[in-house]
Parts: C-alpha cells; structure tokens; sequence
C-alpha cells in the first residue's frame, strides 16, 4: 500500500502549484460550487513516497519541512479543474466579491489576527500585479503555500521596500493571514499571469477513502446559490437562456427560469406585477431577479414594483436603456421618422442582432403614460435566428444582449454579496459573544 494511503485521505484545493486549502478525513470545505459538471476531469495528484517518516508522508506536500526526506509521486486521477478566471467569476455569484473580501481581511485585523505589516489594499496591489507564470505544478517542484511563494518569487523582486513580518506559520499550512481561499482568488482574478492558472480541486482520496460518498462529488449547485429569473413572457426566457449558455457558459448553471408555458400562473405585465406582491406577501426564500422589458407596458409596471417593498433576496428591473434606441427608425400614423424607444417600444428582440434597418411600428396609445407602445417589425424572425446559433458567431451583433446579461449578474451579485456579508457579520458577532464569558473569568 503506499505510504501516502497509510495515514489517512487527503482533499486538496490548489492554484496551480500553490496550496490554497486542504483537510483529511471528514474533515474538509466544499469547493463543488466553484465548478460545473464539465470541469471534471483527470489531474495530476502528487504525494510523498520512500520517506523514512511514515507521519510527513500523509501530510499536505506545503507542510513538510526540509529536514524530511521524500520523493514526489505523481498520480493522475479523476479531479476539477478549471482556470482561475472562470472560478473567479462564479465565486462574484457566491457572494464572494472585493468588497466582501476587504470586510474578511479587516475583519482579521482588527481581532489582531494578522502577522504581517502589509494593508487589504497593499495585498490587492501585490497579488494583482506580481508575476505568478512560475505557479505552474511540475513535478520537480510540488506544492507550496501562497505565503511560500510570496516570501520566495516575489517580496525579493521588491527589494528593500519588500513587506516585512510575512511570517509561514506551519500548524495552519503557511496562510497569509486574513485570507480565506476564496480571497486570494478573487485578488488574483485581474492578473493576466495568473488568468490561466488552474485551480484543481483533489477529491477522489476522500471519496474513495470512504470519507464521503462520491456522488457528493457531483452534486449540482444548492438552491440557496441559485437565482430564479422571472420575465413577462415565454421569448424573454429562451433567449436570456440561450444568452447565458453562448456567453457565459461557465455562469449558466446559477440561474432557473419560470417556465411560462407550463408552470407559470399569470400572463403579460399587469399579472406580472401581482405575482410578484404574491412572492412577497409569503416571503419567498429563493433568490429572485424580476425583468420586465423596457417597452410602455413594462415601464409602467416596473415602477407600480419599484414602490412595493421587496425583500434583500429579490430585485426588480427592466432592460437596460441603449445609446442606439434613441435614434431608431419608426412607423405610424404620421409616417417614418427617428424616434426614441427606450421606455417605449425596446422589448427584448430589440437587443438582439436586428440588421442594418430595424424599424419598430407604432402600435396603441397608453394614456396612464401618455405615451405610444411599439414592437420591433419582424421580432419572430429575430428569435428564430439568434435561437438557432450553436456556437458564437464572430459576425453577429451581442452587444444589446451582452448589456442584458451584465445587468442580470450584477443584480445577482448585489444580493449574493449581501447575504455572504450578512453571513460573515452574524459569523464575528457568534465569536466574540464566545469569547466574551473567558474574557470576563480572565
């Protein structure tokens, strides 16, 4: 049996050779929400063998100190991976943003917890501009900590203004202080030579050791990341999901939609808005984005929802207003002219790709605010074209629907950051009512 089997069953979390998290046994963190189902796949993993010491050959590659003599194994098994730019962006609709981060390392400092002089806003100028092209794992090299890899490839090139007090702390595996695993990815997320890294996550040693079942291992996003997105009707569903799955691919696994044609109660705007009073009249728990189109009809409901109170876990908005709709060819009972149609006639297929002459067509008046409705002319054949893609291509215009979709992450991210903060804050407040009683006998 190899030695690294004798002692118990390690889990690791890694950017590229640099240890990130880990635990053995039962004892470890979930990181499934930071890949999907595709970024399973075959990874290196990397034990130490021929060590006369049967206690560091169980132990994390990072923890072993120079006076231990071993040689590095490397075994390729079933294991995620996926770059770190990818898995800096799910962790933004993790809640895991800067500013939670920052609210994280301060959090540390002002218990005292931090063994080095350097501040959040240092940190974050370091890691976004330090050279990490040399975390690549190689088998000549191994693993080691992140605060290894600062104090060795990177304070030197500082020179005598390097931070000082940067100390490896060997029973916690050479953290920086103040840094969650999750922090120091999200610091890295602007760094061009970290971009690229992968960010492995080695389970299969705890899934085979027994330690937890292997379908654990494949478990789809809870409901609790999750973002149901409701719309005024069945078209604004399939092309916002079809948006996510062409354009952001590795995000579309965050989001669920109100099937309208099956399950859904209402139909059009006006039931819209009292669906959304009944959601939350029973206080709905999921985390909720409403999207009405920016068109007379949806305007004017989604400002009758702008005055209702809505919980931290829902957010109400309409499509975004673009340059380009201000001057757009209309027709109507006075003939062809320019007009405006955000706020008027800008449903959806408006944002797709709609050619050198898209013309909207004036169709009733709204006297509740004085102003005409209008539909884009020929919106069918523009679902059926951007429907019909199956990859991304390179002549088609996504820049209305690439606004859509930034505008619905960055309400997602609004709510999921309040609620990991919220989280973090009852976290602090559970510890320092801990510590209180041993102060007080103190």
């Amino acid at each position: 049996m190899p030695l690294h089997d004798s002692m118990g069953s390690m889990i690791h979390l890694t950017l590229g050779r640099i240890e990130l998290d880990w635990g053995k046994n039962s004892g470890f963190s979930d990181h499934s929400a930071l890949f999907r189902p595709d970024d399973l796949t075959t990874i290196p993993y990397y034990y130490a063998g021929d060590s006369d010491d049967l206690e560091c050959a169980h132990l994390p590659l990072i923890q072993r100190r120079e006076d231990f003599s071993y040689r590095l194994i490397t075994e390729m098994k079933e294991g995620y991976s996926a770059p770190l730019k990818v898995v800096a962006r799910r962790l933004l609709l993790l809640g895991h943003t800067d500013a939670y981060c920052r609210q994280e390392f301060q959090w540390h400092a002002e218990d005292g917890y931090l063994h080095h002089d350097f501040t959040f806003d240092e940190l974050k100028a370091i890691l976004a501009t330090a050279d990490f092209s040399d975390a690549h794992l190689s088998p000549e090299k191994g693993s080691e900590s992140l605060a290894e890899f600062l104090l060795t490839h990177v304070f030197p090139k500082y020179g005598p203004e390097a931070p000082q007090r940067l100390q490896i702390s060997w029973p916690d595996g050479g953290e920086v202080d103040g840094l969650s695993a999750y922090t120091v990815i999200r610091l890295l997320a602007d760094n061009p030579t970290a971009q690229e890294l992968p960010i492995t996550w080695q389970f299969v040693d705890v899934a085979d050791g027994g330690w937890a079942p292997r379908a654990a291992f494949d478990a789809p996003l809870r409901q609790s990341s999750r973002f149901l997105i409701v719309t005024e009707g069945s078209s604004d569903v399939h092309i916002l999901k079809h948006g996510l799955q062409l354009l952001y691919p590795d995000l579309a696994d965050f989001f669920d939609f109100v099937d309208m044609k099956e399950n859904y109660p209402f139909s059009g705007t006006g039931n819209l808005y009292n669906f959304v009073r009944g959601l939350i009249s029973i206080k709905v728990q999921n985390n909720i984005v409403v999207i009405f189109d920016n068109d007379n009809e949806g305007v004017f409901n989604w400002e009758r929802c702008a005055r209702l109170r809505t919980p931290a876990n829902m957010r109400i908005v309409k499509l975004p207003d673009l340059e380009r709709f201000q001057s757009f060819r209309t027709v109507g009972p006075s003939g062809e002219h320019l007009g405006d149609i955000n706020g008027k006639a800008a449903a959806i297929e408006c944002y797709l790709d709609t050619g050198s002459e898209p013309q909207v067509r004036w169709t009733s008046y709204d006297q509740r605010r004085d102003s005409y409705q209008g539909a884009i002319v020929g919106k069918e054949g523009l679902q059926k074209a951007f429907l019909a893609q199956k990859s991304v291509d390179q002549t088609y215009d996504y820049s209305g629907l690439t606004a859509i979709l930034a505008m619905l992450i960055s309400e997602c991210v609004f709510i999921a950051e309040a609620e990991a903060k919220a989280l973090l804050d009852t976290e602090r407040i559970d510890q320092i009512a801990g510590e209180g009683p041993e102060t007080i006998e103190e």
